[in-house]
């Protein structure tokens, strides 16, 4: 069967799967054997979508104390006629514990994270309520998704929160970007909460040109203080460059750099190391073997670059989400337009200390498919937080995989390999100087009731060592 593409034989071979499932009577879709063969510990791989009829867009998701997942985005499906905030508390094998939306019009989730009380805090931006044409919306919510408290932030103009971090005070931070205030068209804000809302310090960083947040922004580092990231076309070499941020705990500026080259790049997530420094990602135009590279940037405590890699194929690679591994690497999620099985796949690539790659896998279907969110599991596996197009109900859905360590699901037939470039990059990184200004938000209350949505999900495949039980129910659908 020369003739045949590889997606024909991926296609062919999920066919033939399914159909040998419905001839035995098997529920499992595949034999035991292929479940895997790495260890007998108890680890479990499984793909599951989320969603309704319209579209949803996750794009945070955050592990739970109870070895669940918390994820959150925006629904148009569940939501009447506008778009609101959607959140889904996962059990540990992707089963729905509870769902609800949180809007009135025309609201979107960013960022949640699990608050010591096992309740939930989270960021997004609104424009039903508050000051301008949207604020930063920020919900304390008790473990069952009932709200605590739930306020506004902003002037206005547009006020787009995009990242919430828990601090070690029993507040929060939360960053983003601002058209209401600050020194140009848009710039870098970030607000500091207390554990009930109220406002500690705001601020802005930019100049006199667009600088924006990303999707993972904002970190409390071990010193107290916050290291931030984003884009700017303030300062650097180019059209847009990686921006890092180094404050003290008050948001005074301790250390700013720009890395780029003559082309775009931006910034989408950092993490600090177990070194003290930091690991940047983000996708760049101006290295790398395609349209758009994978960048990654590892830095010293000081800002400066220890090494830098972008890993890509000949069309576009995105990378929206780093982690720091358990065993010193590095894993990041995002997605691929150079490999894989349809029009974008998503992509996770898991890099050795030194940034040599260690593994790189793809997952998707005909349609398109992309990682938004990526964090290591206790077990040593992965749990990637994305969107498909290829394997839910509506236009996209919520998709959530759980990869053992190999980043595998296996017996998956949407599950390939990629072999990307490797290039070694030569960016430098260079100081800036951005204004900083204090704002003064205006911070409104407001009074929304959580409702229940009835999203079931929709389970592609379920691997678990001990019992080894694969299924696919959704195969003859994702590949006809």
């Amino acid at each position: 069967m020369s003739w045949l593409t590889t997606r024909h034989r991926l296609t062919l071979t999920a066919l033939i799967l399914v159909l040998l499932s419905i001839v035995r009577g098997s529920p499992t879709g595949i034999k035991a054997e292929d479940c895997h063969e790495e260890t007998s510990e108890q680890i479990h791989s499984w793909t599951t979508s989320y969603g309704g009829p319209d579209e949803e867009q996750l794009w945070s998701m955050e592990h739970t104390s109870d070895g669940g997942h918390a994820v959150i985005g925006w629904s148009k499906s569940f939501a009447g006629n506008g778009c609101a905030i959607w959140v889904l508390k996962l059990r540990a094998n992707g089963t729905i514990q509870w769902q609800k939306t949180y809007g009135e019009w025309w609201e979107l989730g960013e960022s949640i994270k699990q608050t010591t009380d096992g309740g939930y805090a989270l960021a997004g931006y609104t424009w039903s309520f508050g000051a301008g044409e949207s604020d930063y919306w920020v919900l304390r919510l008790n473990g069952d998704g009932s709200v605590q408290w739930q306020k506004t932030y902003g002037g206005k103009a547009e006020d787009q929160a995009t990242s919430l971090q828990c601090t070690s005070d029993g507040g929060y931070i939360v960053a983003g970007e601002t058209e209401s205030y600050g020194a140009g068209d848009w710039d870098i804000w970030i607000v500091k909460l207390s554990a009930s809302g109220t406002v500690q310090w705001q601020k802005t960083y930019g100049g006199q040109g667009t600088d924006t947040s990303s999707a993972e922004p904002i970190q409390q580092t071990s010193d107290g203080g916050y290291v931030v990231t984003g884009q700017t076309n303030s300062f650097g070499s180019g059209q847009g460059d990686f921006w890092v941020l180094k404050l003290d705990a008050d948001g005074a500026v301790q250390w700013e750099k720009t890395y780029g080259g003559e082309e775009d790049e931006y910034a989408r997530s950092i993490r600090q190391t177990s070194d003290g420094g930091y690991v940047v990602t983000g996708y760049a135009r101006s290295f790398g073997a395609g349209n758009w590279d994978v960048w990654v940037l590892k830095l010293d405590g000081d800002g400066v670059i220890q090494w830098q890699n972008a890993y890509g194929g000949t069309e576009w690679e995105f990378a929206y989400s780093i982690e720091h591994t358990s065993d010193g690497g590095y894993v990041f999620g995002g997605e691929t337009k150079s490999y894989g099985a349809g029009s974008d796949d998503v992509w996770v690539v898991k890099l050795r200390a030194n940034g040599d790659i260690q593994w790189e896998r793809t997952f998707g279907g005909l349609e398109s498919d992309f990682g938004c969110a990526i964090r290591e599991a206790a077990d040593g596996g992965y749990v990637v937080g994305a969107a498909t197009e290829s394997f839910g109900l509506g236009e996209d859905d919520f998709w959530v995989l759980k990869l053992d360590r190999g980043g595998r699901v296996p017996g998956c037939p949407f599950t390939g390999t990629s072999s990307a470039t490797v290039t070694s990059t030569d960016a430098a990184g260079v100081d800036s100087v951005a204004q900083v200004f204090d704002s003064q938000a205006r911070v409104s209350s407001t009074f929304i009731t959580p409702l229940n949505s009835q999203a079931s999900g929709r389970r592609q495949c379920y691997c678990e060592t001990a019992a080894h039980l694969v299924h696919m129910p959704l195969i003859l659908r994702a590949y006809r």
